[in-house]
């Protein structure tokens, strides 16, 4: 199945978010959930919107903008996520933008995340029981409605999308402390009344915030 994404001219301005998630009612299926995906195509088109698709278009008007080979999914289960300190173009692209605009976050951050988490592989699992793309553990992905099929990653993606966004809004959209919440808990920032002192956590805000700082350049 052929699969595409149209995104708006300015596609943070809540305005054009309803408009955004309709694609769904034209029967299509989120660009990132396709495993046989290979390479991705962005054209800009005569309105200034953006189109994210897996089609090769010679319209009139569609101007390609960029295209890249998706990493595709992985065979098996992994132990841990190796971390690439590079952006990664990545087949979960249009995903992450769909679903970060449905929650008024921004697709760069939550990019940048599933970056430092799961290194986009669907299948990671960490050995203190985080799974998926947004390495949600299980008592926090039941909280969001999220029993079963953890590596589905539309449902992860949203789910952690979720939990980020009650974070955001717990610290006033302050991204360093939704982050060390989303790594060590929010308990850890109670204790600590900001980021804990470990050097996991901090070293995960660094890495979130650097690739946040390159993925603004894309998204």
């Amino acid at each position: 199945m052929k699969t595409s994404l149209l995104l708006p001219a300015n596609p943070l301005h809540k305005a054009f978010i309803a408009a955004l998630l309709g694609i769904a009612s034209l029967g299509l299926t989120p660009l990132s959930v396709n495993p046989a995906l290979a390479r991705v195509y962005v054209y800009e088109l005569p309105d200034g919107s953006k189109l994210i698709t897996d089609i090769k278009y010679r319209k009139k008007g569609y101007r390609l903008k960029t295209s890249y080979d998706t990493k595709p999914y992985r065979s098996g289960k992994t132990a841990s996520a190796p971390y690439y300190a590079n952006p990664i173009k990545s087949q979960y692209d249009a995903l992450i933008v769909n679903l970060a605009l449905k929650y008024d976050l921004e697709p760069s951050f939550i990019k940048a995340m599933i970056h430092v988490e799961s290194a986009f592989d669907r299948y990671a699992i960490s050995r203190a029981g985080a799974m998926g793309l947004m390495q949600l553990m299980p008592a926090t992905a039941a909280n969001y409605q999220l029993n079963q099929d953890q590596f589905n990653p539309y449902r992860n993606v949203e789910a952690g999308i979720q939990h980020v966004k009650d974070l955001m809004n717990r610290y006033g959209s302050d991204k360093e402390l939704s982050l060390a919440a989303y790594n060590a808990g929010e308990g850890a920032v109670s204790k600590y009344r900001g980021v804990p002192p470990y050097d996991e956590t901090e070293d995960y805000i660094k890495k979130v915030l650097r690739l946040y700082a390159m993925y603004k350049k894309e998204l």
